[in-house]
């Protein structure tokens, strides 16, 4: 059949970056349409306020992007709807492409992963994303996406390829969280990167990245011995300098044209070493809170926590204590905010070579029976019944002292932290809690477990 019906996730990679708040406020999409050759996409409506159906089609324009070019509403019945819309997509599919182009000067679709500069200065992991067929749920699926997000500064791409591409992926896996919230783009500024609009309300948010040791600097060497004293220290150091550096621009985040009365975030992921950013959950929650849990003698113990220190190396604790941190209403972090979602997502959502296969392992929350300790998992992702979403695994830490609070109920999914005046954290949990940690073996068909690449998260 020329035209196919869609889960939302695949239509949400293909074009839910182009909704308008205003429509989402009027009306809810209920199915989800694409064409055999992708030039068409397609929705079914339900208007809020006059109840009845309606549908809209899009085609790609000038630079690739899925633009809405046909619609019709106020239909009485579903099925109605649905034989019009795919009338509308077989017609539009049947013409030239330039019927659907919308008049726009913008120049001519960008090839993302064409090399731009020399292979010796390509980013390692660009390299795998681009070349590795096991890798190309994920290339193909930041394709599609990379078409809507908007390079203010003009060097997204060269970035992307060489020195910047984990901070760059990072802005990306937000990019898709925050569309799979039913958050739109508003604004057209550089500074947040996120100005959000939704049903619910808005917020704004900035990404950072803590980064490798500039100069040849040394890592901590890590072992058993060791691993405390990094997590404790060494990993909030790394962690402090970027965010500083975000209380610090002349032109506040939280003062930009529409951010007035919206709360203000900023995203944090630690690209500081291979692996680090399964550590960031517990390392961000001591640093921006001040204060450490453990056990002691089999009771919990609550330390406040003054300063960071690592050698030469030391910061003061308390983030959400420092002058200006008022005005940061939280903190995201996402440990699986990696190149191995956006496969396992690509995968799902019908991109890639065809003979990619992924097995995921890790342990997780188990709330079935009288027993409540983690317990292990195997996930075939290539398989029927697996299901998994960009937000999983977040953690939002509130700023108790914030100027402007953020609602939990914008970030549906993640788990929210909030610190009490004790010194407790109070965790809110999703429905469906995140592993504890995972990897993924990625391989292609017939090949084993010894062939697969594994990426943890």
């Amino acid at each position: 059949m020329p035209v196919r019906e869609i889960e939302e996730r695949r239509f949400n990679a293909l074009a839910g970056y182009t909704r308008d708040p205003r429509l989402v406020a009027i009306v809810q999409e209920y199915a989800w349409f694409e064409t055999d050759d992708g030039r068409v996409v397609g929705m079914l409506t339900w208007d809020r306020v006059d109840r009845d159906f309606g549908w809209i089609a899009l085609g790609r324009d000038e630079r690739g992007q899925l633009r809405a070019i046909d619609v019709n509403s106020s239909l009485t019945t579903t099925g109605e709807a649905r034989s019009e819309l795919v009338a509308a997509m077989e017609r539009w599919q049947a013409g030239p492409d330039v019927d659907m182009h919308q008049g726009e000067d913008d120049g001519p679709p960008v090839d993302f992963f064409a090399p731009i500069t020399p292979e010796a200065d390509q980013h390692p992991i660009f390299r795998v994303l681009r070349t590795d067929p096991r890798y190309s749920p994920a290339r193909e699926l930041i394709a599609a996406m990379m078409r809507y997000h908007r390079d203010v500064d003009g060097n997204f791409i060269q970035q992307f390829q060489t020195v910047a591409f984990d901070a760059r992926l990072w802005e990306l896996y937000l990019f898709a969280t925050f569309t799979e919230l039913g958050f739109v783009q508003v604004g057209e500024g550089s500074a947040p990167d996120f100005i959000l609009a939704g049903l619910r309300g808005g917020f704004g948010v900035e990404a950072t990245t803590a980064n490798p040791p500039q100069g040849g600097a040394a890592l901590p060497e890590l072992n058993a011995d060791t691993l405390s004293d990094y997590i404790g220290n060494y990993v909030p150091i790394k962690l402090a300098r970027p965010l500083k550096k975000k209380l610090r621009k002349p032109e506040p985040y939280w003062a930009a044209p529409g951010m007035e009365g919206l709360p203000f975030a900023i995203a944090l992921q630690d690209f500081h070493a291979p692996g680090s950013m399964r550590m960031i959950v517990p390392a961000a929650t001591e640093y921006v809170f001040g204060v450490r849990h453990s056990m002691e003698d089999g009771q919990r113990r609550i330390e406040w926590i003054n300063k960071h220190s690592q050698g030469a190396l030391e910061e003061a604790s308390g983030f959400f204590r420092f002058p200006n941190a008022e005005n940061v209403s939280a903190v995201i972090v996402n440990p699986q905010g990696t190149l191995v979602k956006f496969n396992r997502m690509g995968l799902l959502a019908g991109f890639g070579d065809p003979r990619v296969r992924m097995v995921r392992t890790g342990v997780r929350r188990h709330d079935g029976d009288l027993d409540p300790r983690p317990r292990p998992f195997t996930d075939q992702v290539h398989e029927p019944g697996y299901a998994e979403t960009w937000v999983e695994g977040m953690v939002v830490l509130h700023n108790p002292a914030a100027r402007i609070r953020l609602d939990r109920d914008l970030i549906r999914g993640a788990t929210h932290e909030f610190l009490q005046p004790d010194g407790r954290i109070m965790s809110g949990l999703p429905d469906e809690p995140p592993p504890y940690f995972s990897q993924t073996y990625v391989m292609l068909d017939g090949d084993d477990l010894e062939q697969a690449d594994v990426q943890s998260d």
